[in-house]
């Protein structure tokens, strides 16, 4: 989090051209960023926030010389007791005020099927916030949102489609932020069987990379031979299902029983997970030794998963 961006990612993220950013600099003091040890500029995150400000101001009509001399003054004397409140409890303070400003705009930019927004949005969260935080308190409460609005019949499906989509695309695309060590432990992740929602699998995904392991996804219907070609083939350290429904988990029993038998058959040390909404309490699956049902939310689950493949 206390990295530098260049000069190009911060245009990406602020929406301001290059010149512009150097304009600003030299002319206003904008912003004064460090710099790289070849000479190049580097930007805080807070160099970030202040052109994104500033930007606003702008697209308001305020004069830039004036919008950076109101940006002094509120540093300069920022009120106390707002910051005793961010120290106390700043997520809460968030919370009220632009988190749910953030959930809100998504949802707007996913029912206008305004992709590039979306992506531009996207991106200016990255350039604000931890990943963590971003895909826990925007996106995924923006896609239960969503997936409500649709079972109310408040949008259309191929809006609700949409912004699923989109989710998906930067969940996938978060696999390209890691560089994994040979030899680490291997997850295959896949939906559970007759489960067609991918995303909270991908969520795991992303905490999984994160945790140092190597991870292969293998879709939303995996067939039941396929999964135990890869377990014969790859004896990975665990494999990860997601499952929305109890009905659907259920009738996946049968399988994972298989499942288990079969890693015990072959000697293999694979622990298999099972996590989703659905899932109120850990557990051992009946019947089975290696079977788990995790509780929680994505980074929760991953957590559990470390340890007990750890041990």
């Amino acid at each position: 989090m206390n990295r530098l961006y260049t000069i190009k990612e911060v245009s990406m993220r602020s929406g301001l051209s290059t010149q512009l950013i150097r304009k600003w600099e030299e002319r206003y003091e904008a912003v004064k960023p460090a710099r790289f040890p070849n000479g190049y500029r580097g930007y805080t995150k807070k160099d970030v926030e202040t052109l994104i400000w500033l930007k606003s101001k702008a697209d308001q009509g305020m004069p830039i010389g004036l919008a950076v001399q109101e940006q002094l003054l509120l540093n300069s004397s920022a009120s106390a007791e707002i910051m005793l409140a961010e120290q106390a409890e700043p997520e809460s303070v968030l919370e009220r005020s632009e988190l749910k400003e953030y959930q809100q705009r998504l949802v707007s930019l996913f029912l206008q099927l305004d992709h590039t927004g979306a992506q531009r949005f996207f991106d200016q969260l990255v350039a604000l916030h931890q990943m963590d935080f971003i895909l826990l308190k925007v996106l995924q409460p923006t896609l239960i949102e969503i997936g409500t609005m649709w079972e109310q019949g408040e949008i259309s499906e191929y809006q609700e489609h949409f912004g699923s989509h989109f989710i998906r695309e930067r969940l996938l695309a978060l696999k390209n932020l890691f560089s994994i060590p040979t030899g680490s432990p291997k997850l295959i992740t896949a939906c559970s069987p007759f489960e067609r929602h991918e995303l909270g699998i991908l969520f795991l995904g992303y905490f999984a990379l994160q945790n140092g392991f190597e991870t292969i996804y293998l879709g939303a219907t995996p067939s039941e031979k396929g999964i135990f070609d890869c377990l014969r083939q790859q004896q990975p350290a665990a494999f990860a299902f997601g499952t929305t429904m109890k009905s659907m988990l259920q009738e996946s029993v049968p399988f994972y029983m298989k499942l288990d038998r079969s890693i015990v058959e072959q000697g293999l040390d694979t622990r298999v997970f099972i996590g989703g909404s659905v899932i109120e309490e850990d557990a051992i699956l009946p019947g089975t030794k290696r079977i788990y049902l995790l509780s929680g939310d994505a980074r929760e689950a991953m957590s559990k998963v470390k340890k007990l493949t750890a041990n």
